[in-house]
C-alpha cells in the first residue's frame, strides 16, 4: 500500500452478502469521499473475498487490510467501520451481522509480494474516488489460506482453483514464491500446498 493508480478490473456484487459488503464500506464516504483527509484503501481477503469470487459461501467477519494515505489515522477508520454492526439478510433468509475483524493481519499467512498488482476493484455505491475498496485475487486468497488450513480453508482453496480463469501452474508458482519468504513453518506450508495440488489434480483426473 498505497495501491498505485491503474485500470483494475471492477466487480459489482449481486448477492446479499456482496451488496452488504459494498454498503459496509460506504459508511466511509461521508468522511473520506471528499479527499480532504486523504485516500482510504482496503483490500478484502478471507471468506468475504471467497464469496465475491465464487458465491460459494459467505462470512460475517470481514478480513481486510486497511490503510489511510493522508490525514486520517488507521485507528480512526477502524473505529468508524466498527461503530455500528451492519445487519443484512443472506440468501437463506437468515439475518447476519457483518463486522470487521480487527485482529486480521496479512503477515499471519503466506502472501505473495505482488498481490496488490492483482487486486479487483469493488464497485461502491457512491463511486467516490477517494474511497477505494479492493478484493484480493482468487490466486492470492487461495495462497493466504495455506496458512491456517482448516477444513473450510481447504474447501475454499479447491473452490477457488476450480474457477475457469485460475491457472493451476501460476497458483503453484506464486505459492512457492510466497512460501519461500514466509516467516513461519515453511515445511508445513509446503505440505499443505502439495496436498491441495494433489487433490486438484485428482479431481481433474
Amino acid at each position: 500500500m498505497p495501491i498505485a493508480p491503474g485500470n483494475y478490473p471492477i466487480i459489482e456484487p449481486n448477492t446479499p452478502l456482496g451488496r452488504a459488503l459494498v454498503e459496509f464500506f460506504d459508511v466511509l464516504v461521508p468522511v473520506y469521499g471528499s479527499g480532504e483527509k486523504g485516500v482510504f484503501q482496503a483490500i478484502v481477503f478471507g471468506g468475504c473475498a471467497v464469496h465475491i469470487h465464487t458465491q460459494a459461501r459467505g462470512s460475517a467477519d470481514i478480513d481486510a487490510e486497511v490503510a489511510s494515505h493522508g490525514l486520517a489515522k488507521k485507528s480512526d477508520i477502524i473505529a468508524l467501520l466498527g461503530e455500528d454492526a451492519y445487519v443484512f439478510t443472506d440468501d437463506a433468509g437468515v439475518v447476519q451481522i457483518l463486522e470487521l475483524d480487527i485482529s486480521f493481519n496479512t503477515t499471519l499467512a503466506p502472501l505473495h509480494e505482488d498481490y496488490e498488482d492483482r487486486v479487483i476493484r469493488l464497485m461502491i455505491q457512491s463511486h467516490a474516488p477517494n474511497v477505494e475498496v479492493y478484493v484480493a485475487s482468487a490466486l492470492d486468497v487461495a495462497i493466504s489460506k495455506l496458512g491456517r488450513f482448516g477444513e473450510r480453508d481447504q474447501n475454499d482453496i479447491q473452490t477457488l482453483l476450480q474457477l475457469p480463469y485460475v491457472d493451476i501452474e501460476e497458483f503453484e508458482r506464486l505459492a512457492r514464491e510466497a512460501i519461500s519468504y514466509y516467516v513461519g513453518d515453511e515445511t508445513r506450508i509446503l505440505g499443505n500446498l502439495k496436498m491441495m495440488l494433489d487433490e486438484y489434480h485428482h479431481s481433474e483426473g
